[in-house]
Formats: C-alpha cells, sequence, structure tokens
C-alpha cells in the first residue's frame, strides 16, 4: 500500500490536480485500486497493494463519526489479539482489513492506540474539526512517512517522491545529509532532500496551524527486564514468540517464500516457516546468492565464502524446503548499480543490494509476493551476547567473568581487549589512539571516497562533535543495551528500501526478527542467556537444536556477503573506469566524490584479492558505493531540471 495526505493549515482549498499527480507517483505502490479524496483543505490518496487476504475488502479512506479521515499503510500481526479487545468475532474478523480495526482502535483509545499495535504501519489521520493532521510510524520503523512543512501547507507520504509531484515543494539536495551518509554517519530523520522529514520509529507527529509537535509514544530504553527461574523457561518463551512473528509473517495471498543464508536467523525463520506451511501442504521455496559459477576462494578464520553447503544441509534436514541458489545477472556492475539507483532513488550502491535485486526477481518469477528474511536478528534472537564480559566487569562479577574469559578458549583476548578494557578507556584517550593509528588521513579515509572539500564545507567533523558523536570516539556502550537499542536506527533506511522493493518487485520482503513482540523480549534478557561457558549465541542454539544441522547450530564463522566482488570488478575495470571518467563531467558529482582519488585504486588495481577488512580491500570496496553516490546525484539533477521546467 501507498497513502498520503495535504492540509492546507491556512483553510484554503486543496489542488484537485495536487492530488491528482501524487496519486500518479504512488501508482506503482498499489497498483491494484487507487482512490483520492478531495475534502475542501485537505486531500488524501490511498493506493492498494493487496498482499494479506483481508486487503480486499480494503474501503480507504476510512471516515469515523464525520470528524476524522484515515489512512493506513501496513499490517496487524496481532489481528485476533485486537479483534478480542474490540469485541469482534472471529468470523467477522476474516472480511475486516487492517485499516478498519485500527480505525477502531482510534475511535476507543485515540493516539494511546497505536501503543497497542503489533506490525508495520504507517498512519494519517485529518480531524476536520480541529482542522489538526496527525502522523504514526509503528514502533521499529518498517513502514515509512516523509512529510514537507510550510507555513501554509502540510504534505506527508509513503514516499518522497509523491511529495515532489507538488509544484511547492522543491527537489533540492541535502547536502549534510549526503556528507554525513558517505562518511557513515545516520541521521534517521532526515532524508536526502532538504526540508523533506520522516516522522520517527514509535512516534507521532501533529500539525495544527501554526502547531506542530512530535512525541514519542514507544521507547525501547523503556524495555522492561525479563526474568525467569529456570534457562529453558527462556528458550521456551522465545520459541513462542519466535513462533508468533513467523506465523504473522505468513498471512499472505499466496505462499510466502524466504530468503535463506547458512547462519543463524534467516535459517531459523525459514524451518520455522517450512513447518507451519507444510500443515498446509505448502513448500517453502528459499532464495540465496552464492558466488558465480567457478568462484574459489580458500575460507579465512571466522569467514566462509559460499553459503551453499549450509543451505543444502538445512534443506536436507527439512525437505519441506525448496532452496534456490542465485548468481548475479551478467550485466555489467556500473550498469546494474545504474539501475538499482534508479529504482530506488536511495544511495544504495552497494554489492549486497546487487545480489539483493537478483533475488527479488527470482522470487517474483516464481509467483511469491511475501519473502521472509532475518535481518536484524544480531541484535535481538541471535545477539552473540559479548556484552555479557562488559556487564560482569561494570558490576564487579569478578569471578564469574574470569570463568567465562576462561571458557573462551583461543578467543579469550578479542573479549578481553574489546569487551572489558576498550568500553572502560577514557575518551580522550581513545580518540588519541585513533588518531595516531590513521596518522594524517581523515577518520573516513579508507572506507569512502567523499571529497575532502566537500566534508569540509559541510562541516561533517564540526556536527558530528556538535550532535554528540565525535569522529574518533567510537566505544561499545558500558551499557551493551544501549549499543543494541542504537543499532535499531538503521531500520529507518530499510524501511524506503523495502518499499521500492514493494513498487518494483511486488515483492514484501518481512523480518520477524524485528516484530516488536520479538524486539523486547531478546532485549529484556540477562545476557547470561545469550552466552555461557564459551557459548555465544547461546539462546537461539537451544531454541533451534534438533531443528537446524550441527553444522549450521554449531556455526562459528560468518558468511561472507558478496563474495565474489573482486574478480568481477577486475574484468569489469575498465569499463567502470571509463564511467568515472564520464560521471566526473557532472561538476556536482566532481565536487562530492574524490574523483582523482577513485581513478588512482583503479589504477593501481592488485593482481591478487587483497586481504580480508584490509585497508587496499576496504578502499577497493568504496568504489561501487561512490559510483551509487555519483548516479543518485546524476539522476537528481536531471530531475530537477524536469521539476523546475515543470514549474
Amino acid at each position: 500500500m501507498s497513502i498520503a495526505a495535504i492540509l492546507s493549515l491556512d483553510g484554503s482549498d486543496v489542488s484537485q490536480a495536487d492530488i491528482e499527480r501524487m496519486a500518479s507517483v504512488l501508482r506503482p505502490y498499489g497498483p491494484d485500486q487507487q482512490r483520492i479524496l478531495n475534502q475542501g483543505n485537505a486531500g488524501f490518496v490511498f493506493c492498494l497493494h493487496k498482499l494479506t487476504p483481508e486487503d480486499s475488502f480494503e474501503v480507504q479512506p476510512l471516515f469515523l463519526g464525520g470528524r476524522f479521515v484515515l489512512l493506513f499503510d501496513g499490517r496487524l500481526d496481532n489481528r485476533t489479539e485486537l479483534g478480542d479487545i474490540l469485541g469482534i468475532s472471529a468470523g467477522e474478523l476474516h472480511s475486516i482489513p487492517d485499516s478498519m480495526i485500527a480505525l477502531r482502535l482510534f475511535d476507543r483509545w485515540g493516539e494511546r492506540a497505536f501503543e497497542r499495535i503489533v506490525g508495520p504501519f504507517a498512519i494519517i489521520i485529518v480531524d476536520f474539526r480541529d482542522g489538526r493532521l496527525l502522523c504514526a510510524r509503528d514502533h521499529m520503523g518498517l513502514r515509512a512517512l516523509h512529510y514537507y512543512h510550510s507555513a501554509s501547507r502540510f504534505a506527508v507520504a509513503s514516499v518522497p517522491e509523491a511529495l515532489f509531484a507538488l509544484k511547492w515543494v522543491p527537489r533540492t539536495l541535502n547536502n549534510e545529509k549526503l556528507a554525513d551518509a558517505l562518511v557513515g554517519r545516520l541521521n534517521v530523520q532526515t532524508g536526502f532532500y532538504q526540508n523533506v522529514f520522516r516522522v520517527l520509529p514509535g512516534s507521532t507527529v501533529n500539525v495544527c496551524g501554526a502547531a506542530f509537535s512530535q512525541h514519542q509514544f514507544w521507547d525501547p530504553k523503556t524495555i522492561v527486564d525479563v526474568r525467569f527461574k529456570h534457562d529453558h523457561d527462556y528458550v521456551e518463551a522465545f520459541r513462542e514468540r519466535l513462533n508468533e512473528a513467523v506465523k504473522a509473517s505468513l498471512r499472505s495471498r499466496r505462499t510466502p517464500c524466504s530468503m535463506i543464508t547458512g547462519g543463524l536467523d534467516s535459517s531459523s525463520i525459514s524451518v520455522v516457516a517450512a513447518d507451519m506451511l507444510a500443515r498446509k501442504g505448502n513448500q517453502l521455496n528459499t532464495f540465496t546468492a552464492v558466488p558465480e559459477t567457478g568462484f574459489v576462494r580458500e575460507e579465512l578464520p571466522g569467514r566462509y565464502h559460499d553459503e551453499t553447503p549450509y543451505v543444502q544441509k538445512i534443506a536436507e534436514f527439512n525437505r519441506n524446503i525448496v532452496p534456490h541458489f542465485i548468481t548475479q545477472s551478467s550485466e555489467p556492475m556500473h550498469e546494474k548499480i545504474a539501475e538499482v539507483i534508479r529504482m530506488s532513488g536511495l544511495i544504495c550502491g552497494t554489492l549486497n543490494c546487487l545480489w539483493g535485486v537478483d533475488m527479488y526477481a527470482a522470487a517474483r518469477a516464481a509467483g511469491h509476493n511475501v519473502m521472509l528474511g532475518g535481518d536484524m536478528g544480531n541484535l535481538t534472537m541471535s545477539y552473540a551476547g559479548y556484552g555479557l564480559f562488559t556487564e560482569l566487569f561494570r558490576t564487579g562479577h569478578w569471578l564469574k567473568l574470569f570463568t567465562e574469559i576462561r571458557s573462551s578458549g583461543y578467543r579469550w583476548r578479542r573479549h578481553v581487549r574489546q569487551s572489558v578494557i576498550r568500553p572502560f578507556i577514557p575518551m580522550p584517550l581513545f580518540r588519541k589512539y585513533k588518531q595516531w593509528r590513521r596518522g594524517q588521513n581523515p577518520p573516513w579515509h579508507d572506507h569512502t571516497l567523499i571529497n575532502a572539500n566537500f566534508a569540509s564545507e559541510y562541516q561533517v567533523i564540526e556536527r558530528a562533535a556538535h550532535q554528540q558523536e565525535p569522529f574518533d570516539s567510537y566505544c561499545p556502550a558500558r551499557d551493551p543495551r544501549v549499543d543494541r537499542i542504537l543499532d535499531f536506527r538503521v531500520s529507518c533506511e530499510v524501511a524506503d528500501w523495502h518499499a521500492k522493493v514493494r513498487a518494483n518487485y511486488g515483492l514484501d520482503i518481512r523480518v520477524p526478527a524485528f516484530d516488536r513482540r520479538v524486539v523486547e523480549f531478546c532485549i529484556g534478557l540477562p545476557l547470561d542467556q545469550y552466552f555461557r561457558q564459551g557459548q555465544d549465541r547461546w539462546l537461539i542454539r537451544r531454541a533451534m537444536a534438533g531443528r537446524l544441522p550441527n553444522v549450521v547450530l554449531n556455526q562459528k564463522k560468518t558468511g561472507a556477503q558478496a563474495a565474489d566482488w573482486y574478480p568481477r570488478m577486475t574484468r569489469e575495470r575498465t569499463g567502470i573506469a571509463a564511467e568515472v571518467k564520464r560521471l566526473a563531467h557532472n561538476p556536482q558529482v566532481g565536487s562530492i566524490l574524490d574523483i582523482e582519488r577513485l581513478n588512482e585504486i583503479l589504477k593501481k588495481w592488485p593482481d591478487r584479492q587483497p586481504d580480508e577488512y584490509s585497508r587496499e580491500a576496504n578502499q577497493m570496496l568504496a568504489i561501487p558505493d561512490a559510483l551509487g553516490v555519483a548516479y543518485f546525484v546524476e539522476n537528481l539533477t536531471n530531475s530537477v531540471a524536469v521539476h523546475n521546467s515543470a514549474a
């Protein structure tokens, strides 16, 4: 689905043409039905993409008491629970869309209704009596809302492109955001366009006349501790929540599929889903990105480069899984990056996006409209538990700390260094150390190809310090829970990507590991449920015992995504260099990227693949990201020219 609304804050009528232009942009996000509504000083757009059986009953926009109009995008994953609360019978529930349940919740509890919902959602409500517009976004930020606010108008939509359909919304690059993104800094509220903002996860935005306010209705820092008497109680409770999350994610008009690797997150979700589908006589198609044919590389300590043997073992263990192994399409890498940037409108030229879209295309060709994934699982269900060392040291549990260090085998030095010493180093001393390590280079030198003048002009270092996130200062938090919660912010960016996948591939990506029930349970657990006697990821390893093969269950290595990047880029180096030369003619591209350094890396290309995580490898891997930025800027330049001519 996709939704949008306009509210004239000065009471003037909304232009019908504006509403229709927004609807035209949003049509790919809701191909099954489009409805627009013009109500004087407010306009609404609803575009339906039928993903669940209940979506067939959608009749949005919805009216309440002649006062409110509601738009809903997303999915209610606790429909049965909400139905019981609202007194909706099981028979009636089957013919009620999620939006109608959301409306009834709002009718009863007002804005407090959002706290009760489990699942991804974005909601827009206009109150005609008070002249107020309310936006709400789900707790985990899995659906997005972007808005533009001026003195006389407020516009909000599922994707920013719908806002640019309005002649009075400028399409101007946010250079500060771009500079931050290039150096790895994340600002969850801003987008890549000036004066276009996101509603924050677990938050609402209210606008009424000249008044504007934001409110956070869910704060992960307030998650309560979960404590049971016995270790096995934690495992049983986790299984219950994982089953709930997977079952909710399987609600679809077609048989869902799954992404799967040899890791614990996607494999656990897949086997649970496969068992549930088997009860209905359906099999689970899984899709795995694998290196190109003929690729061979010796496994490194802690890393493997091909998911194939592990996924095959999982499929042998669970016969209801039908694996599909996907290699990248053969089109030149720079052309594929350009295609992904045009499709997404996002800076996502990373190699992982490239193999991702090939899996999406394969899933779509197989007739699927829902794909399960293991995203964010390393923060929840398969958290490694290394924060236990930090907590034991901070709380003075020396004997238990010594016992856990001793049981860690050859990894004990790393645990002591990373989880016992590093979090407690005084910040000024740590910064001095980091600055000594990098010498005269800027903090981001080995990972990005940003132009130094561009970084300086937009004060990347100064703004980071002002926002209490200075460079050369990152240490793991002394409270491990804080680190995990801070990493939730990535879902803001992921939601935009998933919206593009729905529009371009007709595929809804669902992430059971980021179900709020799973998140709140996993964050609330004591850390010794994740790490015990040298065993990391202890929770999920116990929960999946007997359901995953031992080679996966006891895996100590992690898979290297896009492992075949070196031979692919080596073959295409000449074409990439020619494309860089062409892109450099765009003065804006040249001002943002360090073209000279990019060419130097291509010129000094090594004859053998550099060591993983080495400075040389990191600099080479910055090239696809730089191409993504260049194509984004090039597309923006063309779009602004069209926008200005239309205005």
